[in-house]
């Protein structure tokens, strides 16, 4: 037989036929796969943007009371609504998005310990996005509004370390501050002191302007004070010091 690599086009297209014809049931259980397996991926891309679309549909219907969504009972309370969506839309981003409105929206009502369950759930069902970092500064916040300092300080501070370029980082280093001056050490106030600094010249860039830059700026105040008496309390002792020190007469030779 010729060696494949010299035979011409045509030899090549007759010899393909041929192995069609031979394989014809085996290329014919192949494409009929290859096509079930495409529909059924397609049928899952459908199904999974009707449910999408569904969940979204039963947000927007929350969020804004005046949307009549159909099937859908809108006299029941906002976080209640929100926390249907999040079990019955389960997997989808409505119900992710819907977990973390219900966290917010118990933290604004002051129910800490449901807020902080509601962040805990959504950290656990988000691998990522934007409302990540927000979501663990909530549940940092909830956690020291109920007095659990070392959590709070502790998740603080990962939102500090882990997103650097979060709105929220600005957030968490004044709330650290607060927490920090609390009960304050020496360690704890110098701290402070480079939190709010570094929170007051993030907010003076014009980044992140508003509350949270303000609040940076009136806390640092009294703390560079304080510093600038120190530095100036310890020139005046460095100086005194000097002044009483006993002139050293010249030695008789």
């Amino acid at each position: 037989m010729e060696p494949l690599e010299n035979t011409t086009e045509e030899d090549k297209l007759t010899l393909f036929v041929e192995w069609l014809l031979a394989n014809r049931l085996q290329v014919g259980l192949g494409v009929v796969i290859a096509l079930g397996i495409g529909a059924y991926l397609a049928l899952q891309k459908t199904e999974a943007l009707a449910k999408e679309e569904e969940a979204a549909e039963e947000m927007w219907g929350t969020i804004f009371p005046d949307v009549e969504v159909a099937g859908m009972s809108t006299n029941q309370p906002i976080v209640v609504q929100l926390d249907n969506i999040s079990k019955k839309h389960t997997g989808t981003k409505a119900a992710a998005n819907a977990r973390f409105l219900a966290a917010s929206e118990f933290f604004d009502q002051g129910k800490y310990t449901e807020a902080a369950a509601a962040f805990t759930l959504y950290i656990g069902i988000t691998t990522g996005g934007p409302l990540v970092a927000a979501a663990q500064f909530g549940l940092a916040a909830s956690q020291d509004a109920l007095g659990q300092k070392e959590k709070a300080q502790k998740g603080y501070e990962q939102i500090i370390t882990q997103h650097v370029n979060a709105p929220e980082v600005l957030q968490a280093r004044v709330a650290l501050a607060k927490l920090l001056l609390a009960n304050p050490t020496p360690e704890g106030t110098d701290k402070a002191r480079v939190l709010l600094l570094a929170a007051s010249q993030e907010s003076q860039s014009a980044r992140i302007p508003g509350f949270w830059g303000q609040e940076a700026q009136r806390m640092l105040a009294p703390l560079q004070a304080e510093e600038e008496e120190g530095n100036d309390s310890g020139k005046e002792k460095s100086q005194e010091a000097e002044e009483k020190k006993p002139a050293v007469e010249p030695s008789s030779e």
